[in-house]
């Protein structure tokens, strides 16, 4: 029997534990010891023990398929080496309003269509705005953020302002990686935007500490 992973889910190993990030139902955690070896088995293409298959599908995370297997983990991002926080530059009237007007689709996006209709409307807008870009843009869109921030904190927004961050990018055709990492001490999730080995969305430092478990 071949399984694959639910539309919406994805997950990545912390160390011994698989941490899942299902979009639908806006939420990650951590899997039972039973369940991460039963996976484990899976991604080694085993499943020899009995049970196997009762506890992954069980979970509602992986079904059965009659595809070839394709349950792996989300794969890693370069190591991040700079920040275009140290490059902010001020900001036009118009890379302010753009912020404005982007953290605010991107809350109302995330409060009433979810993190998965939130997903689904980004994937696509990249995917059409694709081209041409202009360095100068990022640093001044950098900026309007930063100068944003000095009114609503960053710290509890990682969600909102990346997303908001992308969508301003894709207006500027800027390439780059909306990421949701996660980490097991102490629990938790952030969210970032990279180009390349260069963080846009936080200090150099910020995301090091967390696993990519979706990468846009």
């Amino acid at each position: 029997m071949a399984y694959k992973l639910r539309s919406g889910v994805s997950y990545v190993w912390v160390g011994s534990a698989p941490v899942f990030l299902d979009l639908d139902h806006n939420r990650y955690f951590k899997m039972s010891s039973s369940g991460a070896s039963a996976l484990m088995r899976l991604e080694q293409g085993q499943m020899a023990m009995p049970g196997d298959a009762e506890i992954l599908v069980g979970s509602g995370l992986i079904s059965a398929t009659e595809c070839p297997s394709i349950v792996a983990p989300t794969g890693n991002m370069p190591a991040i080496t700079g920040s275009y926080f140290d490059q902010a530059r001020r900001p036009s009237l118009g890379h302010v309003m753009v912020a404005v007007i982007d953290q605010l689709w991107a809350f109302a996006m995330i409060r009433w269509g979810g993190l998965a209709g939130a997903v689904a409307k980004l994937e696509h807008r990249i995917q059409q705005t694709r081209g041409l870009e202009c360095p100068d843009d990022i640093g001044r869109l950098v900026g309007a953020y930063r100068l944003i921030d000095l009114v609503l904190s960053a710290e509890k927004r990682c969600l909102v302002r990346s997303f908001a961050l992308a969508r301003s990018l894709t207006r500027y055709r800027v390439g780059f990686s909306l990421v949701i990492g996660v980490r097991t001490g102490p629990f938790g999730a952030h969210c970032w935007i990279q180009k390349d080995q260069i963080s846009v969305s936080d200090h150099r430092d910020k995301a090091r500490e967390y696993v990519p478990v979706l990468i846009l």
